[in-house]
C-alpha cells in the first residue's frame, strides 16, 4: 500500500471547522504543510453562519474577520408582548465566502516556494486510522503529526443521546423593492406555538437582498416546510415584497443534546460536533469553533492535544450548563409554551450577560440569572424527573 508525504497537520473534513483550522494554521504557523481533505464536490456547503462579534476571541480577530460577509450593530428579538434591540454587533460568514477565502489560502501557500503549503483534495474518501495517520480513498496512507477530525456529525459515536432538535430551512431572496429592515432579526416569535418553538429569522443583507428562515425546536428532526413557506410568504407580504427571486434554499437540523455524549477510543483530536466543540443550548458554532482552531494553531505540535484538553476541562461546568438548559426546554416545558423561556431570557438579561452566553464565556452568576426567577407555565416536572432515568427523554404532548 502506497504512502504519501508527510504533513504537519491532516485535516479531515472542509466544513466551518476545517476551514477555520486551515486558517488559523496559516496565520499562526505559515511553515506548516497542510492537507485538507473532504468528501463532498467542495468544500463549505451551503450554509449561513450567524454569531456575536463578542463571540470570536481577540486573538483569533487577525485571521477571522477577514473572512466575515456581513456586519450590523445590533439585532431585534420579537415576542408577543415584548419586542427587544440587542445592541450587540452581529455578523455572519457565508459557504460562498469561507469557500473562496480558504481555495485561495491554498493557491497563495503553493505561490510561496520553499514555505509551509495548504493542499485541498476534495471529492475524496477519507478514513481516519489513528491520530496521526489517514487512509485516503485511492488505499494511500498519509501521515501527519496531528490528524484533526473536523467531520461534524459524521464523527460522532452513534446517534445523540437524549436530544431535541433545531431544524431550519431558510431561502435568500432578491426582492424588487427596499428590505424594510436594516438590521436582523433574530427571532420573530408569532403567538400561534402549537406545532413547538418556532420563530422565522430575518438577515437583511443588503437593501434588495434579504435570508428568511423558519425554525423549529423539537422532539422531531424533520422541518415542516409547508409551515415554513407559509411563514416566510406572509413575511415577504407584510413588507410589500411581491416581486421576489429566489436565489438559493439552505436546511439544516442540530440536535440540542441534554445527556452527556458518548466518547470514541483512541480517536484523533476533533474539533466541531464530535469534539464538543459547540455551544449545546443555542446551535451556534461559531464561538467555540473559532475557539477550537486559535487554540490548536497556537499550540505547539507536540501540544495539541493537551492544549485542547485542557480548555475543554476548563468549560466543562459550561457545557453541562447548556445541556441542562436544553432538558429544562425538551422534558419540563410542554412544546407550545417553550417560546415562554426564550422571551423571559431576553426581558431579564443584560446585554453584557447575552453576550457571555452565547460567546460560551457566562459566569455562574449568569447561569443562575437564567433560570431563578418566576418559572414560565406549561411545566411538566414529573417528566422532567423521569427525562434523568430514560437515557432518550420523554415526549412531551
Amino acid at each position: 500500500m502506497s504512502r504519501a508525504t508527510r504533513y504537519d497537520h491532516v485535516i479531515v473534513g472542509g466544513g466551518l471547522q476545517g476551514c477555520l483550522v486551515s486558517h488559523a494554521l496559516a496565520h499562526h504557523r505559515p511553515e506548516a504543510r497542510v492537507l485538507l481533505v473532504e468528501r463532498a464536490s467542495d468544500l463549505c456547503g451551503n450554509h449561513t453562519w450567524s454569531f456575536h462579534e463578542s463571540d470570536i476571541p481577540e486573538q483569533a480577530r487577525a485571521w477571522f474577520d477577514p473572512l466575515v460577509a456581513h456586519r450590523w450593530p445590533g439585532y431585534l428579538v420579537r415576542f408577543p408582548a415584548l419586542t427587544r434591540r440587542v445592541g450587540i454587533p452581529y455578523a455572519t460568514i457565508s459557504s460562498a465566502g469561507l469557500r473562496e477565502a480558504t481555495r485561495r489560502l491554498a493557491a497563495e501557500a503553493h505561490a510561496r516556494a520553499g514555505r509551509g503549503a495548504l493542499v485541498i483534495r476534495s471529492g475524496a474518501a477519507c478514513e481516519i486510522v489513528s491520530p496521526t495517520c489517514v487512509r485516503l480513498g485511492d488505499g494511500a496512507l498519509v501521515d501527519g503529526a496531528t490528524v484533526i477530525d473536523c467531520r461534524g456529525r459524521a464523527a460522532a459515536p452513534g446517534p445523540p443521546r437524549g436530544a431535541g432538535y433545531q431544524s431550519f430551512i431558510g431561502h435568500e431572496f432578491r426582492v424588487g423593492r427596499r428590505w424594510p429592515a436594516a438590521e436582523p432579526t433574530v427571532m420573530d416569535v408569532r403567538e400561534d406555538q402549537a406545532s413547538g418553538f418556532e420563530f422565522l429569522y430575518e438577515l437583511p443583507f443588503g437593501p434588495d437582498r434579504v435570508l428568511l428562515e423558519y425554525t423549529r425546536f423539537s422532539e422531531d428532526p424533520g422541518c415542516d416546510e409547508a409551515r415554513a413557506e407559509a411563514l416566510i410568504a406572509t413575511r415577504l407580504a407584510e413588507a410589500g415584497a411581491h416581486d421576489t427571486e429566489r436565489l438559493r434554499t439552505e436546511r439544516g437540523c442540530l440536535p440540542m443534546p441534554y445527556e452527556a455524549p458518548a466518547r470514541a477510543p483512541n480517536a484523533a483530536v476533533a474539533g466541531g460536533y464530535a469534539g464538543g466543540w459547540y455551544h449545546a443550548a443555542t446551535g451556534y458554532s461559531m464561538p467555540l469553533a473559532a475557539r477550537f482552531a486559535d487554540i490548536l494553531a497556537r499550540a505547539a505540535p507536540d501540544r495539541v492535544g493537551a492544549e485542547l484538553a485542557a480548555a475543554a476541562a476548563g468549560d466543562s461546568l459550561r457545557r453541562g450548563f447548556a445541556r441542562f438548559l436544553n432538558r429544562l426546554l425538551f422534558c419540563l416545558v410542554t412544546p407550545r409554551d417553550r417560546w415562554k423561556i426564550f422571551r423571559r431570557f431576553y426581558r431579564v438579561l443584560s446585554e453584557e450577560r447575552i453576550s457571555r452566553f452565547y460567546a460560551h464565556r457566562f459566569t455562574v452568576a449568569d447561569a443562575a440569572r437564567i433560570v431563578v426567577g418566576r418559572p414560565p407555565s406549561g411545566l411538566a416536572p414529573l417528566r422532567f424527573a423521569r427525562s434523568f432515568l430514560s437515557p432518550t427523554g420523554p415526549g412531551l404532548t
